[in-house]
């Protein structure tokens, strides 16, 4: 397969690049399973025509991308991966921080993701059993907790409220944005966890009454109103900072 770029120039793929290409769309369509192997590398001399350097090379790529894991030894050899979210949040991540994203503006943009899923769960018959799903997991919320593991549990909260709501292209979206947060989230959380958290619980308490109500538009309006507040304490609490893309790492 030819590429161009922007010169006009044609560019011929690398054998390596082809190889690695065809075992992606294996991976990705689930004709290889997550878990399972890979066929061997004479297999795969045998199938595509090439040499073990250019197979290896796939490899590489593939490994790189965290498509496949490659064990060593005599029972070792390449098997499937899902693909990870955190490789997206990556390249998101650089290219915020290249564009010099102020941290308030991801929070801004989250109190406008946020209360569609919130509408959308609304919606669902399911809902009263997703708020209580959703709630237990704000349980681990203890005190004393430290804040690297606060911020784990409300990455987990929000990864949840995007699965229940039923939209998966909002859930993929959010999960790469939820990777760029995370080592923010540590940062941003009071220093009062404790009763800071208690705060946020008894609100959220609040949006999930209506939400169970099947009241989608109170439950956004209440839940857009506390992110736009939050944005504004994050803005004053980190004044010029951006987005870096270490917090992806």
């Amino acid at each position: 397969m030819e590429a161009t770029n922007r010169a006009g120039r044609v560019r011929i793929p690398k054998t390596s690049e082809v190889v690695a290409r065809a075992l992606r769309d294996q991976i990705v369509r689930g004709e290889i399973p997550e878990g399972h192997a890979l066929p061997t590398e004479v297999q795969l001399i045998e199938q595509f025509g090439v040499s073990r350097p250019s197979i290896r090379e796939a490899f590489r790529i593939l490994e790189s991308e965290k498509l496949i894991v490659i064990h060593r030894g005599s029972h070792g050899g390449a098997r499937a991966c899902r693909p990870d979210p955190a490789v997206a949040a990556r390249y998101l991540a650089l290219l915020m921080q290249y564009n010099n994203v102020p941290l308030s503006d991801v929070y801004a943009a989250r109190a406008l993701i946020e209360p569609m899923a919130l509408r959308l769960l609304a919606t669902r018959k399911n809902r009263e059993k997703s708020v209580g799903r959703l709630l237990g997991i704000l349980d681990g919320l203890h005190v004393g907790i430290s804040r690297s593991d606060a911020a784990e549990i409300w990455l987990d909260f929000y990864r949840c409220l995007f699965e229940v709501c039923g939209n998966q292209t909002l859930a993929v979206l959010y999960g790469t944005l939820s990777e760029v947060l995370r080592h923010e989230l540590q940062d941003s959380i009071s220093d009062t966890v404790d009763t800071g958290h208690e705060a946020v619980k008894v609100i959220l308490k609040q949006v999930f009454d209506l939400v169970i109500e099947g009241d989608g538009d109170g439950a956004t309006e209440m839940w857009t109103k506390e992110m736009l507040k939050a944005a504004r304490v994050v803005a004053r609490q980190h004044k010029g900072k951006t987005v870096d893309a270490t917090m992806a790492e």
